[in-house]
């Protein structure tokens, strides 16, 4: 994976990596389908009561890692986090579907330079589904993501260097944001690590 290298100015870097919005890479996104979720359900709540734990709902059949250092391959983690140091993960407010159960929260980054916060949840499937729906009114576009099996949407950030991205399907939701760090590969290797 190649990545470019971006001068921004003090100021807007210290801005940038203070919000934590994500990073729009220079690498395709995950093969993608022409459907579109429908956003007629309603937002999702942004601020689910965490709760760490690595069991997913008893309907999902999904395989969460336990730690933040067993996400995907360890070439692809190095090459994507590598260089960044692990963060306190915990208190982060992100899009979630309603009733959902913190599995794994990872952040890294980069002194003001980089950054990738990484949040594993869980609920029941319909909730998931829901809050699929709802994220088109939060500015994402989903799309059925071929690679691996799921609903994948994507919303640029403030800036050209940051995104969100939402994966999500049987009861598991995976949110990734970055800041100058292209992480669709691993992104790609984590969501297959779940979902089998």
């Amino acid at each position: 994976m190649r990545r470019a290298s971006i001068a921004i100015t003090g100021a807007l870097l210290v801005g940038v990596v203070a919000s934590l919005t994500g990073c729009v890479p220079d690498d395709p996104a995950p093969a993608l389908t022409t459907s579109v979720v429908s956003p007629s359900a309603t937002a999702p709540s942004a601020s689910p009561a965490p709760s760490a734990s690595s069991t997913p709902t008893a309907e999902t059949p999904a395989s969460i890692p336990a730690s933040c250092d067993d996400l995907g391959t360890a070439a692809t983690r190095q090459e994507t986090v590598g260089a960044l140091t692990a963060q306190h993960a915990d208190g982060f407010v992100r899009p979630a579907p309603a009733n959902a159960t913190t599995a794994l929260s990872c952040n890294w980054i980069q002194e003001e330079a980089a950054a990738v916060l990484l949040i594993v949840s869980t609920a029941s499937d319909a909730d998931v589904t829901a809050g699929v729906a709802g994220l088109a009114a939060q500015g994402y576009e989903c799309q059925a993501a071929e690679d691996f099996g799921a609903q994948y949407c994507a919303k640029s950030g403030g800036t050209a260097e940051t995104e969100d991205v939402v994966v999500a399907r049987d009861g598991v939701w995976i949110y990734l944001e970055t800041v100058n760090v292209n992480a669709r590969a691993w992104l790609s290797e984590i969501s297959s690590q779940i979902f089998g």
